[in-house]
């Protein structure tokens, strides 16, 4: 396996779950060098070289797949409009988003699609599909130790870690 020292870190969502992955902006950039667009194919290739720096279990390949697609095609979008990808990442007392483990998680059987989420959170962490169910889209864009979302929904369907994880952040 590769040297993993010197490469990229960031959390993704596969299926529901937030996952650190390593070497992705080194990837993403490879492939968008190579004048390699947006393609479905592309996808079993992401997967593949996604494994040279991260354990990818064979059960949850197709939902890497799937993710990996979809981060490239958001790498590659910026891209193409001349922007840097990863530029302004958010920090929380300096420490990057993405390695800050606060976000909302949502269970979709007790979720009534009553959009009290969408109607509090304007910055985008839910979104609603094309099947009219609530999702979250956004994890990170969450405001560390806000739960409020979670308070406001009448069923429970919103938790988020407890608070006191964000002590080991403490300095």
């Amino acid at each position: 396996m590769p040297d993993d020292s010197h490469v990229s870190y960031r959390q993704v969502m596969v299926g529901r779950f937030p996952t650190g992955m390593t070497g992705l902006d080194e990837l993403f950039e490879d492939l968008f060098q190579q004048g390699r667009g947006l393609a479905e194919s592309l996808g079993l290739e992401l997967l593949t070289r996604a494994k040279e720096h991260n354990y990818i279990p064979r059960s949850a390949e197709e939902d890497f797949a799937a993710t990996l697609l979809h981060e490239y095609g958001k790498y590659w979008k910026q891209r193409q409009a001349g922007q840097k990808p990863g530029a302004g990442r958010k920090t929380w007392r300096g420490i990057p988003r993405e390695q800050v483990l606060w976000f909302p998680m949502l269970d979709q059987v007790l979720c009534d699609g009553c959009d009290k989420c969408l109607d509090f959170y304007g910055n985008g962490v839910y979104a609603k599909r094309d099947s009219g169910t609530v999702h979250v889209a956004q994890p990170f864009d969450c405001v560390v130790g806000c739960d409020a979302c979670a308070r406001l929904c009448r069923h429970g369907a919103i938790t988020f870690p407890p608070k006191s994880m964000l002590c080991s952040f403490d300095r």
